[in-house]
């Protein structure tokens, strides 16, 4: 082994400790950004929030060792694809549900069940435009 490699079992247990890090950063910054809206705080607690998001970033990017491998990149596509078929079927199942049901009287929906349906609608419009410029450049 030369003098300059790095032993892989050193080299795991950093890339660990960077993903520790990392997810501190993002949890620590969701619970200041919690407690900043329970004092009423909210600014404060936004601002803490970002911090622990940036501090997330910069582990990441301007860590030495490589956080995420091939395994990672393909759990992360299966996760991906398991969840946008999970959150169609409720699209495609639940906007022309909810409204039949609305408009037959059985169910009265909240005002957030438009959101819900257009916010639904904007990740599939995205995805699509996403996958049509991957597919083009490939």
């Amino acid at each position: 082994m030369s003098e300059h490699a790095t032993p892989a079992t050193k080299r795991l247990s950093r890339r660990k400790r960077y993903k520790r890090l990392m997810v501190g950063l993002l949890i620590g910054g969701i619970l200041a950004l919690w407690i900043g809206i329970y004092f009423d705080r909210f600014l404060v607690g936004v601002l803490f929030y970002w911090g622990g998001f940036f501090g997330m970033l910069a582990v990441w990017r301007l860590s030495s060792v490589t956080l995420y491998d091939e395994r990672d990149t393909a759990i992360e596509r299966k996760a991906s694809d398991y969840t946008i078929t999970i959150f169609g079927f409720v699209f495609v199942l639940g906007a022309p549900g909810g409204i039949a049901l609305e408009e037959s009287g059985l169910v009265e929906l909240p005002a957030a069940f438009g959101g819900a349906m257009w916010t639904l609608f904007a990740i599939y419009v995205v995805f699509g435009v996403v996958y049509t410029v991957l597919r083009r450049r490939s």
